[in-house]
């Protein structure tokens, strides 16, 4: 089948190098990036049966102003892969251009049930949080996730949608310091360095701009606010910002076909396995399979993508 809305992040993939940007015409980290010289907006056009409407929108407004009743198809692309600061004040603000398979409530219920759809939602606020060590506003927006993920199966059905969720990598995040069950997330371990007997929180970093010395020793942190919201965490390695860590990361899945993906696959493999549960590609033998067709397999397949 072919999907009939596909909504996700990267504007600038889907268009020529050099390419000028739609929203930000005048700066050049957002042009396009392709060296094929395919524009894969008009591609897409393209490829649409005769007589059928083909939308496509890059902003919010646009979106909610669609009647879907009135179109066949619908491709949605924000200018960045991941949803802009300040995520979890809503559906990402009012005018904020984003990656609009987030906005799940301004949007699911205009499906109608017969269509299959493709969103691609890649959660970009706890990355930037981690990078500079924003713990507090990381671990907030890591709830808010949570509760787009708690959404996003409550408008829709485990028999007819494939739900996924992964990261393509950790960070240089760690808990430590023996902290007992009750003990305040953000507060201190209950415990004191034996090498320069002063106290640390629970939450720490392998490197990071929370890097400070005072007076040539480590920062005391009973002398600041470590439990404000800007506090940030202190470090082993002084950098400008925070970088990925080495851990495997698992993916989690619900719906149709979910056996194919768990514990821990190469991240290469995920999208064969959700093309493979669609029906989409060159290896269909198992849709027609027990008298079951591509569409009653698959008509709304669904990706919920983590970035930290």
């Amino acid at each position: 089948p072919i999907p009939q809305v596909i909504l996700g992040g990267g504007r600038k993939y889907m268009f020529p190098k050099n390419t000028s940007d739609v929203e930000y015409p005048h700066e050049d980290k957002h042009r396009g990036t392709r060296l094929d010289r395919r524009n894969l907006v008009q591609a897409w056009h393209d490829a649409k049966p005769p007589g059928r409407v083909a939308k496509y929108v890059w902003h919010r407004r646009e979106l909610l102003a669609l009647n879907l009743s009135r179109i066949d198809f619908l491709l949605g692309e924000s200018w960045h892969l991941r949803v802009p600061q300040h995520c979890s004040a809503g559906c990402f603000g009012r005018d904020t251009p984003v990656p609009v398979s987030w906005c799940w409530g301004s949007w699911s219920g205009q499906v109608p049930p017969s269509q299959s759809m493709l969103a691609l939602g890649l959660l970009g606020c706890p990355q930037r949080c981690w990078y500079l060590q924003g713990m507090w506003q990381a671990l907030h927006e890591a709830v808010e996730l949570d509760r787009a993920i708690g959404l996003a199966g409550s408008l829709t059905s485990a028999q007819d949608t494939l739900s996924v969720v992964t990261a393509d990598h950790s960070h240089v995040f760690t808990f430590g310091g023996y902290t007992p069950r009750g003990n305040p997330i953000f507060g201190l371990a209950p415990m004191q360095s034996d090498v320069d007997r002063k106290p640390f929180t629970s939450i720490l970093y392998g490197n990071g701009p929370g890097y400070k010395i005072v007076a040539g020793e480590r920062e005391n942190v009973s002398a600041v606010d470590f439990a404000h919201a800007n506090y940030q965490a202190q470090s082993a390695v002084p950098l400008r910002q925070e970088t990925h860590g080495g851990e495997d990361v698992a993916v989690f899945a619900r719906g149709p076909m979910a056996h194919l993906l768990h514990g821990v696959h190469e991240q290469n493999y995920i999208p064969h396995a959700m093309a493979y549960a669609a029906c989409i590609g060159s290896n269909r033998g198992h849709c027609n399979a027990a008298g079951r067709n591509a569409a009653s397999l698959s008509p709304f397949l669904t990706l919920l993508l983590l970035l930290l």
